[in-house]
Protein backbone atom coordinates (compact mmCIF):
# COMPACT_ATOMS: atom_id res chain seq x y z
CA UNK A 1 0.00 0.00 0.00
CA UNK A 2 1.55 3.75 -0.98
CA UNK A 3 2.02 6.11 1.46
CA UNK A 4 -0.86 7.99 0.06
CA UNK A 5 -3.10 5.34 -0.22
CA UNK A 6 -2.25 4.26 3.48
CA UNK A 7 -3.41 7.69 4.68
CA UNK A 8 -6.55 8.00 2.94
CA UNK A 9 -7.09 4.30 4.15
CA UNK A 10 -6.79 5.79 7.56
CA UNK A 11 -9.41 7.92 7.75
CA UNK A 12 -11.86 5.91 6.02
CA UNK A 13 -11.08 2.52 7.52
CA UNK A 14 -14.03 2.09 9.72
CA UNK A 15 -16.59 3.84 8.02
CA UNK A 16 -17.19 0.65 5.68
CA UNK A 17 -19.86 1.94 3.04
CA UNK A 18 -17.35 4.95 2.27
CA UNK A 19 -14.41 2.75 2.24
CA UNK A 20 -16.06 0.16 -0.22
CA UNK A 21 -17.03 3.43 -2.96
CA UNK A 22 -13.69 4.43 -2.85
CA UNK A 23 -11.63 1.30 -2.98
CA UNK A 24 -14.05 0.58 -5.68
CA UNK A 25 -13.78 3.72 -7.50
CA UNK A 26 -9.79 3.68 -7.16
CA UNK A 27 -9.60 -0.13 -8.44
CA UNK A 28 -11.83 0.44 -11.37
CA UNK A 29 -9.97 3.40 -13.01
CA UNK A 30 -6.36 1.46 -12.54
CA UNK A 31 -7.80 -1.60 -13.61
CA UNK A 32 -8.96 -0.54 -16.63
CA UNK A 33 -5.51 2.31 -17.34
CA UNK A 34 -3.05 -0.24 -15.99
CA UNK A 35 -4.39 -4.05 -16.49
CA UNK A 36 -1.93 -6.41 -14.59
CA UNK A 37 -0.84 -9.66 -15.80
CA UNK A 38 -0.76 -13.05 -13.08
CA UNK A 39 2.74 -14.52 -12.07
CA UNK A 40 3.50 -17.26 -10.25
CA UNK A 41 7.20 -18.57 -8.59
CA UNK A 42 6.37 -22.04 -8.83
CA UNK A 43 3.42 -23.83 -10.96
CA UNK A 44 0.47 -23.56 -9.36
CA UNK A 45 -2.43 -26.74 -9.78
CA UNK A 46 -5.86 -25.05 -10.41
CA UNK A 47 -9.15 -26.86 -9.34
CA UNK A 48 -12.06 -25.08 -11.06
CA UNK A 49 -15.33 -24.82 -9.01
CA UNK A 50 -14.43 -25.73 -5.83
CA UNK A 51 -12.49 -23.81 -2.52
CA UNK A 52 -11.69 -24.16 1.09
CA UNK A 53 -12.78 -21.13 3.35
CA UNK A 54 -10.57 -19.13 6.31
CA UNK A 55 -7.15 -19.31 6.65
CA UNK A 56 -6.61 -20.27 10.52
CA UNK A 57 -6.93 -24.45 9.42
CA UNK A 58 -5.73 -26.89 7.33
CA UNK A 59 -7.62 -28.51 5.10
CA UNK A 60 -4.85 -31.36 4.36
CA UNK A 61 -5.05 -34.81 6.66
CA UNK A 62 -2.55 -35.83 8.91
CA UNK A 63 -0.80 -38.06 6.61
CA UNK A 64 -1.08 -35.03 4.07
CA UNK A 65 -3.45 -37.88 1.44
CA UNK A 66 -6.51 -35.73 1.58
CA UNK A 67 -7.54 -32.49 1.16
CA UNK A 68 -10.96 -31.28 2.07
CA UNK A 69 -12.94 -28.64 -0.52
CA UNK A 70 -16.50 -27.63 -1.01
CA UNK A 71 -17.94 -27.75 -4.71
CA UNK A 72 -19.62 -24.83 -5.72
CA UNK A 73 -21.76 -23.70 -8.98
CA UNK A 74 -19.89 -20.12 -8.12
CA UNK A 75 -22.79 -17.43 -8.50
CA UNK A 76 -21.55 -13.86 -7.88
CA UNK A 77 -23.91 -13.08 -5.10
CA UNK A 78 -23.79 -14.60 -1.33
CA UNK A 79 -25.71 -17.94 -0.88
CA UNK A 80 -29.55 -18.16 -0.91
CA UNK A 81 -31.52 -19.79 2.06
CA UNK A 82 -32.10 -23.37 -0.22
CA UNK A 83 -28.69 -23.29 -1.71
CA UNK A 84 -26.10 -26.05 -0.80
CA UNK A 85 -22.31 -26.77 -1.86
CA UNK A 86 -20.84 -30.34 -1.44
CA UNK A 87 -18.39 -31.19 0.95
CA UNK A 88 -15.63 -33.46 0.28
CA UNK A 89 -11.92 -34.15 -0.29
CA UNK A 90 -9.48 -34.42 -3.32
CA UNK A 91 -7.34 -37.59 -3.31
CA UNK A 92 -4.46 -38.37 -5.69
CA UNK A 93 -0.97 -37.54 -6.16
CA UNK A 94 -1.94 -34.18 -7.28
CA UNK A 95 -5.33 -34.33 -5.10
CA UNK A 96 -6.80 -34.06 -8.68
CA UNK A 97 -9.81 -36.53 -7.60
CA UNK A 98 -12.86 -35.33 -5.70
CA UNK A 99 -14.64 -37.35 -3.32
CA UNK A 100 -17.96 -35.75 -2.14
CA UNK A 101 -19.18 -37.23 1.62
CA UNK A 102 -22.29 -34.65 1.45
CA UNK A 103 -23.95 -31.27 1.39
CA UNK A 104 -24.65 -28.58 3.53
CA UNK A 105 -27.02 -25.56 3.53
CA UNK A 106 -24.65 -23.38 6.19
CA UNK A 107 -21.60 -21.74 3.98
CA UNK A 108 -20.20 -18.65 3.48
CA UNK A 109 -17.82 -17.60 0.87
CA UNK A 110 -15.06 -16.17 3.54
CA UNK A 111 -15.42 -19.90 5.95
CA UNK A 112 -17.08 -22.01 3.97
CA UNK A 113 -19.05 -24.53 6.42
CA UNK A 114 -16.43 -24.52 9.03
CA UNK A 115 -15.36 -27.75 7.15
CA UNK A 116 -12.16 -29.62 8.88
CA UNK A 117 -10.74 -32.54 10.20
CA UNK A 118 -11.30 -33.54 13.83
CA UNK A 119 -8.56 -33.77 15.46
CA UNK A 120 -5.81 -36.46 14.17
CA UNK A 121 -8.63 -38.19 12.76
CA UNK A 122 -9.70 -38.96 9.68
CA UNK A 123 -12.97 -37.78 10.87
CA UNK A 124 -14.95 -34.84 9.25
CA UNK A 125 -17.26 -31.88 10.84
CA UNK A 126 -19.12 -29.41 9.13
CA UNK A 127 -22.26 -26.97 9.85
CA UNK A 128 -25.22 -27.95 8.36
CA UNK A 129 -28.89 -26.46 8.88
CA UNK A 130 -31.55 -28.90 10.12
CA UNK A 131 -34.97 -27.11 8.91
CA UNK A 132 -35.24 -25.53 11.78
CA UNK A 133 -31.55 -23.86 13.24
CA UNK A 134 -27.82 -24.61 12.54
CA UNK A 135 -26.46 -28.04 13.53
CA UNK A 136 -23.38 -29.74 12.99
CA UNK A 137 -22.36 -33.18 11.95
CA UNK A 138 -19.33 -35.11 11.80
CA UNK A 139 -18.71 -37.72 9.45
CA UNK A 140 -15.87 -40.57 8.19
CA UNK A 141 -14.80 -40.37 5.00
CA UNK A 142 -17.10 -42.84 3.35
CA UNK A 143 -19.66 -40.31 3.62
CA UNK A 144 -20.96 -41.79 6.59
CA UNK A 145 -22.59 -39.35 9.77
CA UNK A 146 -21.27 -40.40 13.36
CA UNK A 147 -22.12 -37.58 15.24
CA UNK A 148 -24.35 -34.52 14.99
CA UNK A 149 -24.40 -31.55 17.58
CA UNK A 150 -27.72 -29.58 18.07
CA UNK A 151 -25.30 -26.40 17.65
CA UNK A 152 -22.45 -24.85 14.75
CA UNK A 153 -19.04 -24.97 15.68
CA UNK A 154 -16.93 -22.09 15.16
CA UNK A 155 -13.54 -23.50 15.81
CA UNK A 156 -11.92 -26.78 17.15
CA UNK A 157 -9.14 -27.89 19.18
CA UNK A 158 -6.03 -29.24 17.84
CA UNK A 159 -7.02 -32.81 19.53
CA UNK A 160 -10.50 -32.73 18.24
CA UNK A 161 -12.13 -32.74 21.78
CA UNK A 162 -13.73 -29.48 22.19
CA UNK A 163 -15.56 -26.72 20.33
CA UNK A 164 -16.69 -23.50 20.28
CA UNK A 165 -20.05 -22.08 19.02
CA UNK A 166 -21.81 -18.45 18.17
CA UNK A 167 -24.44 -17.07 16.66
CA UNK A 168 -23.69 -17.39 12.69
CA UNK A 169 -27.60 -16.09 12.04
CA UNK A 170 -26.59 -12.65 13.84
CA UNK A 171 -24.22 -12.37 11.15
CA UNK A 172 -26.49 -12.44 8.43
CA UNK A 173 -27.26 -8.98 9.20
CA UNK A 174 -24.50 -7.69 11.10
CA UNK A 175 -21.59 -9.29 8.89
CA UNK A 176 -23.04 -10.94 5.95
CA UNK A 177 -19.65 -12.42 4.50
CA UNK A 178 -19.47 -14.26 7.65
CA UNK A 179 -23.43 -15.70 7.80
CA UNK A 180 -25.79 -17.85 6.74
CA UNK A 181 -28.56 -17.37 5.45
CA UNK A 182 -30.58 -19.58 6.72
CA UNK A 183 -31.68 -19.53 10.55
CA UNK A 184 -33.22 -17.48 13.06
CA UNK A 185 -31.30 -14.75 15.58
CA UNK A 186 -33.75 -14.87 18.70
CA UNK A 187 -32.33 -11.52 19.72
CA UNK A 188 -32.83 -9.71 16.33
CA UNK A 189 -33.45 -6.36 17.76
CA UNK A 190 -31.69 -6.67 20.68
CA UNK A 191 -28.40 -4.64 20.31
CA UNK A 192 -26.68 -6.38 23.03
CA UNK A 193 -27.62 -9.81 23.25
CA UNK A 194 -28.58 -11.06 26.87
CA UNK A 195 -28.93 -14.40 25.94
CA UNK A 196 -26.74 -15.25 22.90
CA UNK A 197 -22.95 -15.56 23.08
CA UNK A 198 -19.90 -18.43 23.24
CA UNK A 199 -20.91 -21.95 23.66
CA UNK A 200 -18.32 -24.84 24.98
CA UNK A 201 -19.20 -27.94 23.19
CA UNK A 202 -17.36 -31.56 24.18
CA UNK A 203 -17.31 -33.19 20.56
CA UNK A 204 -16.39 -36.79 22.75
CA UNK A 205 -19.40 -36.80 24.84
CA UNK A 206 -21.65 -34.04 23.06
CA UNK A 207 -22.33 -31.82 26.48
CA UNK A 208 -22.28 -27.94 26.20
CA UNK A 209 -21.71 -25.47 28.66
CA UNK A 210 -22.55 -21.67 28.07
CA UNK A 211 -20.04 -19.77 28.80
CA UNK A 212 -21.09 -16.12 28.76
CA UNK A 213 -23.37 -14.01 26.89
CA UNK A 214 -22.63 -11.05 24.70
CA UNK A 215 -23.95 -8.58 27.00
CA UNK A 216 -21.85 -9.98 29.58
CA UNK A 217 -18.80 -9.20 27.75
CA UNK A 218 -20.29 -5.84 26.96
CA UNK A 219 -20.04 -5.11 30.57
CA UNK A 220 -16.21 -5.60 30.73
CA UNK A 221 -14.47 -2.34 30.85
CA UNK A 222 -16.91 -0.76 28.56
CA UNK A 223 -16.23 1.72 25.96
CA UNK A 224 -18.18 5.05 25.04
CA UNK A 225 -18.92 4.11 21.51
CA UNK A 226 -20.73 0.42 22.55
CA UNK A 227 -23.79 2.41 23.90
CA UNK A 228 -24.84 3.18 20.01
CA UNK A 229 -23.67 -0.50 18.49
CA UNK A 230 -24.99 -3.84 17.63
CA UNK A 231 -22.93 -6.12 19.02
CA UNK A 232 -21.30 -10.05 18.04
CA UNK A 233 -19.05 -12.60 18.36
CA UNK A 234 -17.25 -13.71 15.74
CA UNK A 235 -13.40 -15.42 14.61
CA UNK A 236 -13.19 -17.55 17.41
CA UNK A 237 -10.01 -19.71 17.57
CA UNK A 238 -8.05 -22.36 20.12
CA UNK A 239 -4.48 -21.83 20.98
CA UNK A 240 -2.62 -25.20 19.88
CA UNK A 241 -2.78 -26.98 23.65
CA UNK A 242 -6.49 -26.07 23.27
CA UNK A 243 -6.45 -24.28 26.52
CA UNK A 244 -7.50 -21.13 25.82
CA UNK A 245 -9.03 -19.81 22.91
CA UNK A 246 -9.88 -16.10 21.52
CA UNK A 247 -12.82 -14.60 19.79
CA UNK A 248 -13.57 -10.94 18.19
CA UNK A 249 -16.54 -8.70 20.01
CA UNK A 250 -17.45 -6.43 17.51
CA UNK A 251 -20.32 -4.05 17.19
CA UNK A 252 -21.32 -1.69 14.46
CA UNK A 253 -22.67 1.44 14.35
CA UNK A 254 -25.80 3.21 12.60
CA UNK A 255 -23.06 4.42 9.92
CA UNK A 256 -21.60 1.19 9.05
CA UNK A 257 -18.32 1.71 11.30
CA UNK A 258 -17.35 -1.30 12.98
CA UNK A 259 -15.08 -1.76 16.38
CA UNK A 260 -13.61 -4.77 17.56
CA UNK A 261 -11.73 -6.13 20.80
CA UNK A 262 -9.76 -9.20 20.67
CA UNK A 263 -10.57 -11.31 24.20
CA UNK A 264 -9.05 -14.46 25.03
CA UNK A 265 -9.97 -16.41 27.56
CA UNK A 266 -9.40 -19.80 29.57
CA UNK A 267 -11.98 -23.09 27.58
CA UNK A 268 -14.11 -22.89 30.29
CA UNK A 269 -14.71 -18.83 29.63
CA UNK A 270 -12.14 -17.96 33.06
CA UNK A 271 -9.54 -15.35 33.34
CA UNK A 272 -10.52 -12.86 29.95
CA UNK A 273 -8.45 -10.77 29.04
CA UNK A 274 -8.70 -8.14 26.22
CA UNK A 275 -5.75 -7.37 24.57
CA UNK A 276 -4.29 -3.83 23.76
CA UNK A 277 -5.95 -3.08 20.27
CA UNK A 278 -7.25 -0.05 19.32
CA UNK A 279 -10.64 -0.54 18.16
CA UNK A 280 -9.50 -2.67 14.97
CA UNK A 281 -8.35 -6.28 14.77
CA UNK A 282 -8.86 -8.71 11.78
CA UNK A 283 -6.81 -11.35 11.28
CA UNK A 284 -4.83 -14.24 14.08
CA UNK A 285 -2.55 -16.94 13.84
CA UNK A 286 -1.36 -18.90 17.34
CA UNK A 287 2.31 -18.98 16.79
CA UNK A 288 2.32 -20.81 20.47
CA UNK A 289 0.50 -20.96 23.52
CA UNK A 290 1.48 -17.37 24.56
CA UNK A 291 2.37 -16.03 21.44
CA UNK A 292 -0.80 -14.40 18.59
CA UNK A 293 -0.03 -12.79 15.18
CA UNK A 294 -2.72 -10.24 14.34
CA UNK A 295 -2.69 -7.71 11.67
CA UNK A 296 -4.45 -4.87 14.12
CA UNK A 297 -4.28 -1.02 15.65
CA UNK A 298 -2.36 0.30 18.60
CA UNK A 299 -2.45 3.80 20.11
CA UNK A 300 1.53 3.90 19.48
CA UNK A 301 1.70 2.58 16.12
CA UNK A 302 -1.18 2.43 13.91
CA UNK A 303 -1.71 -0.72 11.74
CA UNK A 304 0.73 -3.19 11.44
CA UNK A 305 1.17 -7.05 11.77
CA UNK A 306 2.25 -7.34 15.88
CA UNK A 307 2.98 -9.97 18.28
CA UNK A 308 0.46 -10.01 20.94
CA UNK A 309 1.86 -11.85 24.02
CA UNK A 310 -1.78 -13.49 25.24
CA UNK A 311 -2.48 -12.14 29.34
CA UNK A 312 0.45 -9.12 28.77
CA UNK A 313 0.03 -5.59 27.77
CA UNK A 314 3.51 -6.34 25.76
CA UNK A 315 3.70 -6.34 21.79
CA UNK A 316 6.11 -6.42 19.09
CA UNK A 317 5.56 -4.98 15.46
CA UNK A 318 6.14 -8.26 13.23
CA UNK A 319 8.02 -8.43 9.81
CA UNK A 320 8.57 -4.47 9.98
CA UNK A 321 9.25 -3.41 6.28
CA UNK A 322 7.97 -6.37 5.01
CA UNK A 323 4.33 -5.72 5.21
CA UNK A 324 2.37 -2.64 4.49
CA UNK A 325 -1.08 -3.76 4.38
CA UNK A 326 -3.70 -6.35 5.80
CA UNK A 327 -3.48 -9.98 5.41
CA UNK A 328 -4.07 -13.53 5.88
CA UNK A 329 -1.34 -15.32 7.92
CA UNK A 330 -0.88 -18.90 8.88
CA UNK A 331 2.70 -20.17 10.80
CA UNK A 332 4.31 -23.33 9.03
CA UNK A 333 3.91 -26.61 11.42
CA UNK A 334 7.86 -25.63 12.39
CA UNK A 335 6.87 -22.17 13.28
CA UNK A 336 9.56 -20.62 11.44
CA UNK A 337 7.88 -19.17 8.43
CA UNK A 338 4.37 -17.65 7.55
CA UNK A 339 1.91 -17.81 4.54
CA UNK A 340 0.38 -14.85 4.17
CA UNK A 341 -1.61 -12.69 1.74
CA UNK A 342 -3.19 -9.55 0.70
CA UNK A 343 -6.35 -8.08 -0.65
CA UNK A 344 -6.47 -6.45 -4.10
CA UNK A 345 -4.56 -3.41 -4.71
CA UNK A 346 -5.39 -0.59 -7.32
CA UNK A 347 -4.74 -2.58 -10.20
CA UNK A 348 -6.87 -5.65 -8.76
CA UNK A 349 -3.68 -7.85 -8.25
CA UNK A 350 -2.99 -9.48 -4.98
CA UNK A 351 -0.02 -11.58 -3.52
CA UNK A 352 0.37 -14.82 -2.13
CA UNK A 353 3.82 -13.72 0.18
CA UNK A 354 5.92 -16.01 2.42
CA UNK A 355 7.74 -14.32 5.38
CA UNK A 356 10.67 -16.27 6.90
CA UNK A 357 11.32 -15.20 10.29
CA UNK A 358 14.64 -16.27 11.09
CA UNK A 359 15.79 -14.70 8.16
CA UNK A 360 13.52 -11.61 8.09
CA UNK A 361 13.02 -12.28 4.51
CA UNK A 362 9.70 -11.38 2.55
CA UNK A 363 8.98 -13.70 -0.77
CA UNK A 364 6.58 -13.16 -3.49
CA UNK A 365 5.14 -16.94 -4.23
CA UNK A 366 2.67 -15.09 -6.69
CA UNK A 367 0.88 -12.49 -8.03
CA UNK A 368 -2.80 -12.89 -9.30
CA UNK A 369 -5.25 -10.32 -10.18
CA UNK A 370 -8.82 -10.70 -9.27
CA UNK A 371 -11.26 -10.19 -11.57
CA UNK A 372 -13.32 -7.45 -10.78
CA UNK A 373 -16.63 -9.28 -10.25
CA UNK A 374 -14.83 -10.77 -6.94
CA UNK A 375 -15.42 -7.86 -5.16
CA UNK A 376 -16.84 -6.94 -1.16
CA UNK A 377 -19.07 -10.13 -0.07
CA UNK A 378 -18.40 -11.97 -2.65
CA UNK A 379 -14.70 -11.28 -2.63
CA UNK A 380 -12.21 -14.30 -3.44
CA UNK A 381 -9.60 -13.81 -0.71
CA UNK A 382 -6.23 -15.57 -0.72
CA UNK A 383 -6.54 -17.50 2.56
CA UNK A 384 -3.28 -19.56 2.59
CA UNK A 385 -2.84 -22.65 3.95
CA UNK A 386 -0.14 -25.01 5.02
CA UNK A 387 -0.23 -28.47 4.84
CA UNK A 388 1.24 -31.02 7.39
CA UNK A 389 4.77 -31.10 6.27
CA UNK A 390 5.32 -27.58 5.37
CA UNK A 391 6.10 -28.54 1.74
CA UNK A 392 3.35 -26.97 -0.02
CA UNK A 393 0.30 -24.19 0.22
CA UNK A 394 -3.17 -24.36 -0.87
CA UNK A 395 -5.32 -20.87 -1.54
CA UNK A 396 -8.51 -19.96 -2.61
CA UNK A 397 -8.36 -17.34 -6.21
CA UNK A 398 -10.24 -16.06 -8.45
CA UNK A 399 -7.26 -15.46 -11.06
CA UNK A 400 -8.65 -17.84 -13.86
CA UNK A 401 -11.71 -15.88 -14.20
CA UNK A 402 -13.98 -18.55 -11.79
CA UNK A 403 -13.28 -19.38 -7.84
CA UNK A 404 -10.31 -22.07 -7.32
CA UNK A 405 -8.73 -23.98 -4.81
CA UNK A 406 -5.23 -24.29 -5.45
CA UNK A 407 -1.73 -25.82 -4.58
CA UNK A 408 1.63 -24.78 -4.99
CA UNK A 409 4.78 -26.55 -4.17
CA UNK A 410 7.59 -25.05 -2.12
CA UNK A 411 11.07 -25.48 -3.55
CA UNK A 412 12.93 -25.87 -0.33
CA UNK A 413 16.23 -25.04 -1.28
Amino acid sequence: MKQFERIIYERVKRYTRLKKALVDTYQLVFSLLLPAKSSTLFPIQIREGFFYGFHDKSPWSLDNTMLLAHKCCDPLRTPREDESVEVGYFVGDEYERFISVGETHCWNWQMGSMLQWVGKTTKIIFNEYNGNRHISRILDKEGHELKRFPIPVATLSSNGKWAVSHSFARLRSLAPAYGYANGMDQEENNPIPEEEGLTLLNLESGEKRFLFSVAEIASVAPEPSMKQGRHYFTHCLFSPSGKRFLFYHRWVLSNGQTWTRMISCNRDGSELFIFPTAGTVTHVAWKNDSTILAYAYTREYGGSYYLFRDQSNDFDIFGEGNFSSDGHPQFSPDGKRVITDSYPNRRRVQYLILYDLEEDKRRDLAVLRSPWKYRHDVRCDLHPRWDRRGTQVCFDSAHTGMRSLCTMKLDQD
